[in-house]
């Protein structure tokens, strides 16, 4: 029952990422070369006009310095954090819930210095999560295909790893 919950959980939260995906961005009014702002030309969406910019270094225009945008985080992403999210927490009461049967132990050789203590091991959990998510925020800057991948995969073996949990007794 709880694998599938865990599966569950990150089938949705990948399949609302998808489909926020798909929602553009608003449009925005365009200057045309020929003359000022045109309420009524064609409005790509903010997503060509960032990707169509030839040029990433700053530009000074009537005075006013203007940067080129940084690229758009994917919409799969935030909902991979926040499952991911969810599923250490998972793995945090899990795990504390197994190894109250005095015949359990932990079976990750890292971490089997931590588990006895609730408070080091939150703090090991809060780290790694921090620093998972900061290494995709990394990544996704130029790499946002890398980024999703590697925060499928954790999201995927996190769910095992709480699944495998949920079943001990």
């Amino acid at each position: 029952m709880s694998r599938i919950v865990c599966i569950s959980l990150v089938v949705v939260c990948l399949a609302a990422g998808q489909a926020a995906a798909q929602v553009s961005p608003p449009d925005a009014a365009v200057a045309s070369p020929s003359g000022p702002l045109n309420p009524e030309a064609p409005r790509p969406a903010v997503a060509q006009l960032a990707a169509a910019a030839p040029v990433a270094a700053p530009v000074i225009i009537d005075g006013q310095l203007f940067r080129a945008p940084e690229p758009g985080r994917p919409a799969a992403l935030v909902p991979m954090y926040a499952s991911f999210v969810t599923l250490q927490a998972l793995d945090f009461v899990s795990t504390t819930r197994a190894l109250s049967n005095p015949n359990a132990s932990e079976a990750n050789p890292v971490m089997r210095g931590v588990v006895g203590s609730p408070a080091a091991f939150l703090a090991v959990k809060a780290g790694s999560t921090a620093a998972t998510i900061w290494i995709a925020e990394k990544w996704r800057r130029k790499h946002p295909v890398r980024a999703m991948i590697f925060m499928a995969s954790t999201n995927a073996a996190m769910a095992a790893v709480v699944a495998h949990n949920m079943s001990l007794k």
